[in-house]
């Protein structure tokens, strides 16, 4: 097939495709983030773009680094609840942008021409301490909760400390919070400890929004295959993240799209063929694969097909996997 008839293929399956990314940091900040609706070029993703690839939903990131406020972690929950705004008001102000907060919701808006707003808190930190604006947060559309960034927390310890307690007690009464909402633990920057403590206590099936396989490439931000059999078997989803330094030793610039394929390959291999989503981490990265923007999920798709991926599957990666736990 040639490039140009791969390039028709995969836009036309993404037509069919509940084409979904599980990750990106574009709204994650407390600036002005109003052109994010009509075109924001020097941002990996906007609007327009994600209309132009075809994209039906995106989980926006609520991040608040940890050195922001110079470390004052009452002011981090201010910032969270400004870039919580930030989504929120981007829904409000668009006739094409809704939110979703369950997978029927994602169709229903995909039918009516709408791309769908997910909102997930990228590390508990984010609170400032205050675990009851679990429930605050989820009441206003928050669905998955990311345990920690790379930095670990009262409540679990994450992939970067050289050691650490995993999930701590307050962390367990964090995790009952969230099983009783019905939200979705994601496991992405978590430490080994804290996985294998918490997957013992979950009511949901888990998700790694934005990691990949530490097989191909070693990195504490890597999933181990012991990790990514155990998600399988509960019926979890990783998010392969596009950042180069994820996905292998090579270059950065060296490294395509076809990189990213290996990590999904390598998770079908391990029998996860339904466990595969994208989670690319747009604008949370400083350099993607073999792509600008956005609009390169659609050379995944690409790569997919050159390699004879089935349809099924394909539509699988692409959304239908994360639909199901949603």
């Amino acid at each position: 097939m040639s490039e140009e008839s791969l390039r028709e293929k995969a836009l036309e399956l993404h037509k069919r495709a509940p084409l979904i990314d599980l990750h990106a940091d574009t709204l994650s900040s407390d600036k002005d983030t109003s052109q994010f609706i009509s075109g924001w070029s020097c941002k990996h993703l906007d609007l327009p773009r994600m209309l132009e690839t075809g994209i039906w939903g995106e989980a926006f990131s609520i991040f608040v680094h940890p050195k922001w406020a110079n470390g004052d972690e009452k002011a981090w929950l201010e910032l969270a609840e400004k870039e919580l705004g930030n989504i929120l008001s981007a829904v409000s102000e668009s006739d094409k942008l809704a939110l979703a907060t369950k997978s029927a919701e994602v169709v229903a808006n995909a039918g009516k021409g709408f791309v769908s707003a997910i909102i997930e808190v990228e590390g508990l930190h984010s609170f400032g301490g205050e675990l009851d604006k679990i429930d605050d947060f989820f009441s206003r559309g928050v669905r998955i909760f990311t345990l920690t960034w790379n930095n670990s927390n009262p409540w679990a310890t994450s992939c970067m400390a050289e050691s650490g307690e995993g999930l701590t007690s307050a962390g367990r009464e964090a995790i009952a919070r969230i099983n009783s909402l019905g939200g979705i633990v994601d496991f992405s920057h978590s430490g080994e400890k804290t996985f294998w403590d918490t997957i013992k206590i979950l009511e949901k099936p888990p998700i790694c929004t934005h990691s990949c396989c530490k097989s191909l490439k070693d990195s504490p931000r890597n999933l181990t295959d012991d990790q990514i059999s155990a998600l399988i078997d509960l019926g979890g989803v990783i998010g392969i993240n596009f950042f180069p330094g994820f996905l292998s030793a090579k270059k950065y610039g060296q490294t395509t799209s076809a990189d990213i394929v290996d990590h999904i390959q390598h998770i079908i291999d391990l029998g996860g063929e339904k466990n595969i989503g994208l989670g690319s981490d747009f604008d949370g990265v400083q350099c993607l694969p073999g792509m600008s923007d956005c609009t390169g999920i659609t050379l995944v798709t690409e790569q997919l097909l050159h390699r004879g991926f089935p349809e099924e599957t394909i539509l699988g990666i692409l959304g239908r996997n994360f639909l199901r736990i949603f």
